[in-house]
């Protein structure tokens, strides 16, 4: 079996065990890099000094977001969560090889994957969320459908591929529910109060006719999909630029955003993990364990054993057990 053969049998079977085509597709690409270093050569054929070098590869300097819809293009090394995400395709392919027989020893097994150092989460800043709806007030069609975007994106913390594919039957005004399709293409609930679903009632009063079962749709008359994720990025990246926004304002971070204030406001892990809809606990711990040095003063000025006994002036207090 050759390498591009194996890639594509991979590719099949994902997607019979239920994965999402967008799940697909990054193994289509990413290990098509692989094929391109290496050549079509047999799968048997690649050793461990092969995977190396292409790993070894992957961190020169190269050409960022060539053709990208919404970054500028720029040379630079690839962050360190990239090359891992490179690495685990590289290990899932070899394993998955193994266990069709394909293969009796496997070359990936002494790449190590390196956890990279945590980063520090890029969350919406309150202010700029502020004034990102801000650019949304008092205007026609358009302006409705980003603000009930814009606060959907912020009070349920989900995905950018989960607001965008909501059909209209998954979403219930009443309950503050909506039935979401994320990654793997598994659903699951999340919740919004009733701002929220003021500007959806807002927006569906509005909606065009005949535009689908899509709940977010384009206004243009011959366009009945319904927005996509790289639309919701230009969409909110108009809007920062309008409000003069210049930090993080992706889609992303308003999902970093609702997590890091449901925990700043003492929400505990175990539930925000259920909220964003993570695997398990370990996932969110590992994305917000991290706060910024000022969310931790804040948190210790909130919680300090000193502050409750003397008072957070320094003074003599009760005791607030």
């Amino acid at each position: 079996m050759r390498l591009s053969q194996a890639i594509e049998a991979l590719c099949v079977a994902t997607r019979v065990d239920g994965r999402s085509p967008r799940t697909v597709d990054s193994y289509r690409e990413k290990l098509g890099y692989l094929r391109s270093f290496l050549g079509d050569v047999p799968v048997d054929a690649i050793t461990v000094d092969d995977l190396r070098r292409f790993v070894a590869s992957l961190l020169d300097e190269r050409t960022l977001y060539a053709g990208h819809p919404t970054r500028q293009q720029r040379t630079g090394h690839l962050s360190p969560f990239t090359v891992q995400s490179y690495m685990r395709h590289i290990k899932r392919l070899f394993s998955w090889l193994m266990e069709e027989g394909h293969l009796t020893t496997n070359p990936a097994e002494r790449i190590k994957v390196h956890k990279p150092a945590q980063r520090e989460v890029k969350a919406i800043a309150p202010d700029d969320l502020l004034a990102i709806l801000a650019t949304t007030v008092g205007g026609g069609p358009i302006d409705i459908r980003d603000r009930a975007l814009v606060l959907l994106l912020a009070d349920t913390g989900a995905r950018a591929g989960g607001i965008c594919g909501l059909r209209l039957g998954d979403v219930d005004l009443e309950e503050g529910t909506a039935r979401v399709t994320e990654k793997g293409a598994r659903f699951r609930f999340v919740y919004f109060t009733e701002p929220t679903a003021q500007a959806i009632r807002e927006w569906l009063d509005v909606r065009p006719v005949g535009k689908g079962a899509w709940l977010f749709t384009s206004l243009r008359d011959f366009d009945e999909d319904g927005i996509s994720p790289n639309s919701l990025r230009t969409m909110l990246k108009r809007r920062a630029a309008q409000a003069g926004v210049t930090g993080p304002c992706g889609p992303h971070s308003f999902r970093h955003g609702f997590a890091v204030s449901y925990l700043m406001d003492g929400g505990d892990l175990a539930s925000l993990a259920d909220l964003l809809g993570h695997s398990s606990v370990m996932v969110t711990q590992q994305f917000y364990s991290v706060f910024t040095r000022e969310q931790l003063r804040q948190k210790h000025a909130r919680h300090s054993p000193v502050a409750r006994m003397l008072g957070g002036n320094g003074q003599d207090g009760e005791n607030k057990n």
